[in-house]
């Protein structure tokens, strides 16, 4: 083998080279990045290692002439060292990547703002008020896995060789093609998986034992919620459009409790509410196209009975008037 190839890739492994050195090797590498070397023609070839030729030639002996001898040589060493450096030159990013301290990122987006964002791997994910997702950045290295807590839709840029995973609670909600909502908001005490379209895959973690399989397969129109503190789960048939309003600035109440829209009006709005007195109230179904806080609550208090005060961003709401579960 030429002895000046040797010494170049043998600097190169043992990261002795200087920076013209290294710049050779690895836009030499970045040739057969484009196309594997069994794929490439022959004249194709022949060029990579002529330019990588001549690139030797000014480098190391800028004075001392070329030869076809040389040349074949040349040839013939390279051909011998395409495998073996490539998947070094791989091999080294890799583990550089999978070595390096593992930091983590929060993307929030806090009471009263919502966000929008796209992962490096083209998916996109829209965050609803007092919601945040934390990411690894190892992200999409071998696995892509986020965690969140709050709200959020995800449009999933699908790839079966690295599925996209998310922890939020308990639970481990897999993409396996798909647009979907999570919402798992801590105070709630119990997390929902509604699907736009594809399907999702929803586990339990257990910290000692395999993930407990809830739902193979969620599709279109249906949602999963899980109950935290009974640790049971259902699965449903909703109209998902209704769940996912407010990405539009709609805000909707499907069924919902007095306790469930204090907590909603507290993110929405960015205010503090309080519930006077425990009296069980009915549930209720009701929507709002992007309505000042002062006009959703004069519309719940004719509709539910109770009475409001506003101040300093504190909401105290009295229960004592609302109208009971029968």
């Amino acid at each position: 083998m030429d002895n000046r190839v040797k010494k170049l890739f043998g600097r190169y492994q043992s990261e002795q080279a200087n920076d013209q050195e290294r710049k050779i090797v690895e836009d030499w590498f970045a040739g057969f990045e484009k196309a594997p070397a069994e794929e490439l023609s022959q004249k194709e070839k022949t060029a990579l290692f002529s330019t990588m030729d001549q690139e030797i030639d000014r480098l190391l002996l800028p004075k001392q002439p070329r030869n076809l001898f040389h040349h074949g040589w040349l040839y013939a060493a390279a051909v011998i060292l395409v495998s073996f450096g490539i998947v070094l030159f791989r091999y080294y990013q890799t583990a550089d990547q999978e070595n390096a301290t593992i930091t983590y990122s929060t993307i929030a987006a806090p009471k009263g703002t919502k966000k929008q964002l796209t992962l490096p791997d083209g998916t996109f994910i829209s965050l609803n008020s007092g919601s945040s997702i934390r990411i690894a950045s190892n992200f999409g290295v071998k696995t892509r896995e986020i965690s969140l807590s709050g709200e959020a839709f995800f449009t999933v840029k699908h790839n079966a060789a690295k599925p996209f995973a998310i922890h939020s609670g308990k639970l481990l909600i897999t993409d396996l093609g798909t647009e979907f909502d999570v919402k798992a908001y801590p105070e709630d005490r119990q997390i929902r998986v509604a699907v736009e379209s594809g399907k999702v895959k929803v586990e339990k973690n257990n910290t000692n034992s395999k993930p407990e399989m809830f739902a193979e397969a969620i599709t279109h129109n249906q949602q999963l919620v899980y109950n935290e503190q009974s640790n049971r789960h259902e699965l449903s048939q909703v109209q998902t459009s209704n769940l996912i309003a407010w990405q539009q600035n709609k805000l909707c109440f499907d069924n919902a409790s007095i306790d469930e829209i204090a907590h909603t009006l507290d993110r929405w709005y960015n205010v503090t509410v309080k519930l006077e007195s425990n009296k069980a109230c009915r549930h209720y179904t009701v929507s709002f196209n992007n309505e000042p806080l002062d006009h959703v609550l004069n519309v719940l208090s004719q509709l539910t009975g109770l009475s409001y005060q506003i101040s300093n961003k504190v909401v105290l709401i009295n229960l004592k008037n609302c109208k009971s579960m029968k």
